[in-house]
C-alpha cells in the first residue's frame, strides 16, 4: 500500500490501495492509527474544485516555462498545483514516468546485479518497476485530510 503525506493547504494522507472502496468507507484507519482521518475523495473523483479546495492559498500556483525562446510564468490549475506537489515529494501521478509497462518486468528479479543476461531491456524493465513504485494510479487511490 503506498502513501503519502502531503502538507499544502491542508494535511493530507494520500493512500493507494486495491480495495478502495473499502478503504473509503474509513476502514483504512487501521492502518494508520496515529492519524484521524477524513475522507476527502476518491482519486477519479479528484476534480478542479476538489483539488482547489487542497491547495488554495500553498504556493504551487506558478510555473515557468523554459521551453521556449522567452521564459514565461503561468498560473497553473488547482489539479496541477496538487500534481506539482506530488512530483515535488519524488512521486507521479497517474502515469508512470517511463512509459508503457516492458514486457520483461518479471525477470527483473531472475538474475542477480552483473550477470551476463541481465541486459539493456531488464534494465529499463527495473527503471519502469522503480518508477512505477512511486507512481500513485488515481483509480486506486483516495486523499485523506489529517484532522
Amino acid at each position: 500500500m503506498k502513501n503519502l503525506q502531503l502538507d499544502l493547504n491542508k494535511r493530507l494522507l494520500i493512500v493507494e490501495t486495491t480495495a478502495v472502496e473499502l478503504a473509503a468507507s474509513m476502514l483504512i484507519g487501521d492502518f494508520f492509527p496515529e492519524y484521524e482521518l477524513d475522507l476527502i475523495c476518491k482519486g477519479s473523483e479528484l476534480t478542479e474544485d476538489v483539488a482547489y479546495e487542497i491547495v488554495d492559498g500553498f504556493d504551487l500556483n506558478y510555473f515557468v516555462d523554459y521551453s521556449h525562446h522567452n521564459p514565461r510564468a503561468y498560473k497553473l490549475t488547482a489539479l496541477e498545483s496538487f500534481i506539482s506537489a506530488i512530483e515535488a515529494a519524488g512521486y507521479h501521478w497517474g502515469k508512470n514516468p517511463e512509459g508503457d509497462q516492458p514486457h520483461n518486468t518479471g525477470l527483473v528479479n531472475s538474475y542477480p546485479t552483473g550477470h551476463p543476461l541481465m541486459d539493456k531491456s531488464l534494465e529499463e524493465a527495473k527503471k519502469w518497476l522503480d518508477a512505477e513504485s512511486l507512481t500513485f494510479n488515481p483509480e486506486k487511490c483516495i486523499i485523506f485530510e489529517i484532522l
